[in-house]
């Protein structure tokens, strides 16, 4: 194991080879190294910490974690959100227990101080008088994060006072995320709370992986994938193959798996989208956004460093239609070999009752802690885990070398801004979120 105090600039540029597209299996097992990324990554970047519709009425919460840390999202006065540190001023418990819910302020359940929804010390244990003055109680206020904000409905923070605005950001990817979350004029709203699973591995494994990894598909989710979206795995080759993946700047990757040209006659466009909805996505959505959305068969990103959307058209009945789910997740980190899943299931807003609950139904069984997808990628990414962990095992590198023969391949007319290469095989998506990792790192 490295320690901690040892890790040098050097050292760090040394975890992730640009030029020969490896990185240390290091990375993902070693505790020092994770130690440093709660520092240099999770206290630096914008992280997401939950959805507009979780809390839509003054007082509602919701508690979330930023890296290791714990923080209460909270509505406030004339409908701001707000992010506070989980933690009383006072003596440091634990503020708020609950994963949810509706008040009108915070109680330390140990002294019993009092926090507004702004985190705003309201009240200590016994009468403020009793302090003699000698205490600035306006210091004792909740520790608030240095900037909040949000786009398509996704609320993000960061406690960085010199980050950039989260426009600047997410910058080109803001046109990727409008696919899936700002398609319609009433937007996004989350199916219930999120589903919520430990794994035994990095939370960068999955960060990568929805970055995103196009090999894995077709060998590990082959006869699932079939099942599921009643296309032959050779079909689903053919879409990935000739698809493309996109690195958006930042740190941010995805993919955009496309029905293959030669079944584009025999599928409709917009398959798994609401019919009713179509005339809505063609006044929200830019041309070329329609026209890509018209032929996805799917589409997986990642915003750096650990929020990840997934959207697929899933169907269980050889009589009945396709129903795109659209999850959303965050890989939260434990430590070193150890990541906990948080996982949403969104539609949108204007979609009837019937479809939100098919919508829903479609994402339990294919990407939850039950569903088929998930348990393939959990299952490789613990092995991953386990292949990595010993003496010997821990001294090799991640190849990524696939990239070598596409970074310098781009879709000269792709209709969306950044970089888009033409096969999701290219390895150059998943290798850009280390990239991104390894700035944040030697910062």
């Amino acid at each position: 194991m490295l320690l901690r105090e040892n890790l040098g600039p050097a050292d760090i540029d040394r975890l992730v080879d640009e030029e020969n597209a490896t990185a240390s299996r290091l990375i993902f097992t070693d505790q020092a190294i994770f130690e440093l990324e709660q520092e240099k990554v999770f206290a630096k970047a914008w992280l997401y910490i939950g959805h507009e519709s979780e809390i839509p009425n003054e007082g509602d919460y919701v508690t979330r974690n930023m890296g290791t840390d714990s923080v209460i999202l909270s509505r406030g006065e004339h409908g701001k959100a707000h992010v506070l540190l989980n933690s009383c001023s006072h003596r440091g418990t634990l503020l708020c227990t609950a994963d949810a819910g509706s008040t009108k302020g915070f109680v330390c359940a140990y002294h019993g101080w009092v926090f507004g929804l702004d985190g705003s010390l309201k009240a200590t244990a016994d009468d403020m008088a009793l302090y003699d003055g000698k205490v600035d109680f306006k210091t004792l206020d909740l520790k608030t994060v240095a900037r909040a904000d949000s786009y398509a409905g996704l609320i993000f923070a960061t406690w960085d006072d010199a980050a950039p605005d989260l426009s600047d950001y997410l910058g080109d990817a803001r046109w990727y995320l409008d696919l899936y979350h700002n398609r319609t004029p009433g937007g996004m709203e989350v199916l219930g709370a999120p589903h919520r699973w430990v794994v035994d591995t990095n939370w960068k494994a999955g960060a990568v992986n929805f970055g995103a990894d196009g090999p894995h598909a077709v060998k590990v989710h082959g006869p699932i994938t079939a099942a599921t979206f009643g296309m032959p795995p050779q079909a689903v080759r053919e879409s990935l193959l000739y698809s493309p993946a996109v690195s958006m700047g930042n740190g941010h990757n995805g993919i955009l798996p496309l029905i293959p040209e030669s079944l584009r006659d025999q599928v409709p466009a917009y398959t798994g989208y609401p019919p009713e909805l179509i005339e809505l996505y063609e006044q929200c959505l830019t041309p070329g956004q329609q026209e890509l959305s018209q032929h996805l068969l799917g589409g997986v990103q990642t915003m750096f460093p650990n929020f990840s959307s997934v959207q697929a058209p899933a169907i269980f009945n050889p009589d009945g239609v396709p129903i795109n789910l659209l999850a959303i997740r965050l890989w939260q980190p434990i430590s070193a070999t150890q990541m906990e899943i948080w996982n949403w299931f969104l539609v949108e807003k204007e979609a009837s009752d019937e479809w939100k609950q098919a919508s829903m139904l479609a994402g339990v069984r294919t990407f939850s802690a039950a569903g088929t997808f998930d348990q393939d990628d959990a299952e490789a990414w613990v092995g991953i885990a386990k292949g990595i962990a010993g003496q010997q095992g821990s001294q090799g590198e991640m190849n990524f070398q696939m990239t070598l023969a596409y970074r310098d391949k781009t879709i000269p007319d792709f209709p969306g801004p950044g970089k888009a290469y033409p096969s999701i095989y290219g390895e150059v998506t998943e290798f850009d979120v280390l990239l991104e990792w390894q700035k944040y790192m030697s910062a």
